[in-house]
C-alpha cells in the first residue's frame, strides 16, 4: 500500500522538533555552570602557524596546516619547534573528500551502533560558520582536540584502573543546565560521549578565538572536543599544578570515539577537517593551556582507518548490522 505524504504543517513541525532536540544537550544537566571571567587577550602575532585574519585560515595547504597545528605538546605547554610528523595517509586525505563516507552510509552506521542522539540526528545539517554563523563566512575548518586536565590528583598516584574509575570518567561534571558546556563534545576513557553543543552551534573554547583582534569573527570557525584526562602535580612546581598526565595519555576507546566524531564533523563540513591542538592554537598567549598531553596521532589515525573499514558502503548500508 502506498502511504500518502504527511501534511506540510506536520512535516514542518517534525523538522522543527528534530532541530530543537538536536541543539539541546543529550540529557538534562544537574546544575548551572559558572566560569571565571577573564579579559580577552590581545595578540601580538598570529601564532606559530601564522593565521591570516583576512582568509580566516592558517598558512599553507591543509596538510601543512595539520602538521603545524598538531605538533606535539610538551609538559607545561611548550610545543615542539618542528611540525608534527603525521601519517602519510592522513595527510593525503585532510582538506579533501578522499575516502569520506557518504551521508546515508554514515547515517546507517551511527543508527546501528547506537549514536542516534549524539551524532546521527545532526548529520543532515551543516556545520557552523564563522562570525557566529554568518551566511557569507566560511564553514568550520578546524577540529580542535583538547584534554580536560581533570580531575587533578595532585601528589597522589593515579588509580590502577583509571580508564574505569567512576570519579575520573563521570561525565556529569561537564553537564551544564544553562547549556554553556565549554566544548561541543566530551569523551571519557570508557568511550562514552557527552554532547554539549551540536556542531551547528558556533562556539569558542580557546583564548585565540576570543582575542580582541578578531571580535566575534572566529566564532564558528573551530569545533571542539574534550578528552577526559586526569593529571598530577609535577614535583618542584607546587602542589596545585597539573602538569603530569598519564602515559599513554588516552585510551583506545577514546581514540575510537574521537575518530567517529571527527568523521561526522568532516562529513558535515564537506571535507576532512584540519585537526588542531589547543596548546598550539594558543601558543604565545599568557596563561595558555597545555593540552592535549601525550596524544598519539598514529593511534588516532589507526582508529580512523578502522572505522572507515567498518562503515558500510552503498547498498550494503541498508541492511547493516554491527
Amino acid at each position: 500500500m502506498r502511504l500518502r505524504p504527511p501534511f506540510p504543517r506536520r512535516r514542518a513541525f517534525a523538522s522543527l522538533a528534530l532541530l530543537c532536540a538536536m541543539l539541546l544537550p543529550a540529557r538534562a544537566a544537574p546544575g548551572d555552570c559558572v566560569f571565571a571571567k577573564r579579559p580577552p587577550a590581545t595578540l601580538k602575532n598570529m601564532g606559530p602557524c601564522e593565521f591570516d585574519p583576512e582568509k580566516l585560515s592558517f598558512k599553507g595547504t591543509a596538510a601543512e596546516q595539520a602538521a603545524c597545528l598538531a605538533r606535539p605538546v610538551l609538559p607545561g605547554g611548550a610545543i615542539d619547534k618542528e611540525p608534527g610528523k603525521l601519517p602519510e595517509d592522513f595527510l593525503a586525505r585532510v582538506g579533501t573528500i578522499k575516502d569520506l563516507p557518504a551521508t546515508p552510509d554514515l547515517m546507517s552506521y551511527l543508527l546501528a551502533t547506537g549514536f542516534a542522539r549524539e551524532l546521527a540526528f545532526g548529520l543532515p545539517l551543516p556545520i557552523s560558520r564563522a562570525n557566529s554563523n554568518d551566511a557569507d563566512a566560511p564553514s568550520a575548518r578546524y577540529f580542535v582536540i583538547h584534554d580536560t586536565s581533570a580531575p587533578n590528583f595532585k601528589r597522589r598516584a593515579f588509580p590502577a584502573l583509571a580508564d574505569w574509575d567512576h570519579g575520573i570518567n563521570n561525565l556529569n561534571r561537564y553537564r551544564c543546565a544553562n547549556a554553556i558546556e565549554p566544548a561541543h563534545f566530551f569523551i571519557n576513557r570508557r568511550g562514552e560521549i557527552l554532547k554539549g553543543h551540536d556542531f551547528l552551534v558556533p562556539w569558542r573554547a580557546t583564548k585565540f578565538e576570543g582575542a580582541t583582534n578578531f571580535g566575534t569573527r572566529l566564532r564558528g570557525l573551530f569545533v571542539h572536543t574534550e578528552l577526559i584526562q586526569p593529571r598530577r602535580a609535577m614535583p618542584g612546581r607546587g602542589s596545585q599544578n597539573d602538569f603530569l598526565a598519564p602515559s599513554p595519555g588516552f585510551s583506545r576507546a577514546q581514540y575510537e570515539r574521537l575518530a567517529l566524531i571527527y568523521i561526522v564533523a568532516s562529513r558535515r563540513a564537506g571535507a576532512w577537517m584540519i585537526p588542531a591542538f589547543h596548546a598550539v592554537i594558543d601558543d604565545g598567549i599568557p596563561d595558555k593551556h597545555d593540552d592535549p598531553q601525550n596524544f598519539e596521532f598514529a593511534e588516532f589515525n589507526d582508529a580512523i582507518n578502522r572505522l572507515l573499514a567498518r562503515i558500510p558502503h552503498g547498498p550494503a548500508a541498508r541492511n547493516f548490522v554491527p
